[in-house]
């Protein structure tokens, strides 16, 4: 019997970002049962990392939430191509998170552990903290969280946050102008005071203007106020570098 050739298909993440992935999961105290992925894109970045690793470790499944129709459809013809045994541990879910996200919950039952959660969805860094709000309470005593563009845009609001909750051990891996960051749950819930601190830093960084300004505003008018701007402050204030 032939193993099947390794197929490389298109994905974000350099070979560091890829490497701290795998050895989350095999590295695991606990083999990741339930694993669910925001952002898929053709899936040759974390989706497919992530199954060869569960299929390393012998047990898991992966469930990848992806919003662009064409992309979705592209995502699911690579992941059968390139990791044709490692897909039946795939389930793909197509729409918003902040939608998909509560109806998968509901469909897992009470009693639904994430044992493993990749965040790289939209570039709002709105999102990454409602999904992280969603997913927290099903997330057990080690638990794993790793997002990427930690440090760009999407990462912004989710990075500070998380890192004044003493219930969560962090990790800012600066591996590439992105970075990814890693967390673990060490226990269930954070101290008051460190909620209550995480918490007034998310209002604070919420009511930032130009979040606000983000917030309000249509798309095609911020899209024309940073026209007018000098190329390198546009990028700064679109990507959010840190």
């Amino acid at each position: 019997m032939h193993a099947t050739p390794m197929i490389s298909i298109e994905g974000q993440m350099n070979e560091a970002e890829r490497t701290l992935l795998i050895e989350a999961i095999l590295g695991s105290a606990v083999k990741p049962k339930v694993v669910l992925e925001v952002g898929t894109w053709l899936g040759g970045g974390s989706t497919l990392h992530i199954l060869r690793a569960l299929e390393k470790n012998g047990e898991g499944h992966l469930w990848g939430i992806e919003v662009n129709h064409s992309i979705y459809e592209r995502m699911l013809k690579n992941i059968h191509a390139a990791a044709p045994e490692a897909s039946r541990r795939f389930t793909p879910l197509f729409g918003f998170s902040q939608d998909i996200i509560p109806q998968w919950l509901m469909q897992q039952g009470p009693d639904i552990k994430v044992d493993f959660v990749f965040l790289d969805g939209g570039n709002n860094p709105g999102e990454q903290i409602t999904e992280f709000h969603l997913l927290d309470p099903f997330i057990p005593v080690g638990g794993q969280l790793m997002a990427h563009d930690a440090r760009m845009r999407k990462g912004k609001w989710l990075v500070p946050y998380l890192s004044l909750l003493d219930n969560w051990e962090v990790c800012l891996h600066e591996t590439s102008i992105e970075g990814i960051f890693h967390a673990r749950k060490i226990s269930p819930k954070p101290s008051p005071a460190s909620l209550k601190a995480a918490s007034a830093k998310l209002l604070w960084m919420r009511l930032h203007p130009v979040e606000i300004a983000a917030a309000v505003l249509p798309a095609p008018v911020c899209g024309f106020i940073l026209g007018l701007l000098p190329r390198t402050m546009a990028q700064r204030f679109s990507d959010g570098r840190k």
